[in-house]
């Protein structure tokens, strides 16, 4: 009779779940692609604690910036999450050849190197909001956020 599982929402709809998953996986990759620009930066540049403090700041900072230009995206939500996924798998795959490359070809390596990190982590910080917008309808606020 009081059985709790009797008033929480179905949480096992097929595309929720292709959408909770692919927003794990992406969202690992970006962890993924951070911690790898960090790692060349260090092989290349030196001073490991330096080039990991400084990559993981710019791009916390730039999930921020991305979090926060999701406001203004109002039209098709799903549309331009789904661009946002293949974009952050696109740069972040693209991430290890290109910081190479700048390394040997560009003298203003770190200028690429920030601006690769900072592309990755906007994209990443719009995820997120992206999501909750999505599913809003679907679940209630305080599901969606936890």
């Amino acid at each position: 009779m009081n059985d709790p599982r009797a008033a929480s929402p179905d949480y096992a709809g097929l595309k929720t779940r292709a959408l909770l998953v692919s927003v794990f996986t992406i969202g690992t990759c970006g962890l993924i692609y951070e911690l790898l620009a960090s790692t060349i930066a260090s092989y290349l540049l030196g001073d490991s604690v330096t080039q990991f403090s400084t990559i993981i700041g710019v791009y916390l900072f730039s999930m921020g910036v991305g979090s926060y230009l999701s406001r203004y995206f109002r039209r098709d939500l799903i549309t331009s999450f789904i661009e946002v996924q293949i974009l952050v798998g696109v740069i972040g795959g693209l991430s290890s050849p290109v910081l190479f490359f700048a390394f040997a070809e560009i003298d203003a390596f770190r200028v690429v190197l920030y601006g690769w990190v900072t592309a990755t982590g906007v994209l990443v910080g719009l995820e997120i909001p992206f999501l909750i917008r999505i599913l809003e309808d679907q679940f209630p606020l305080r599901d969606l956020v936890s």
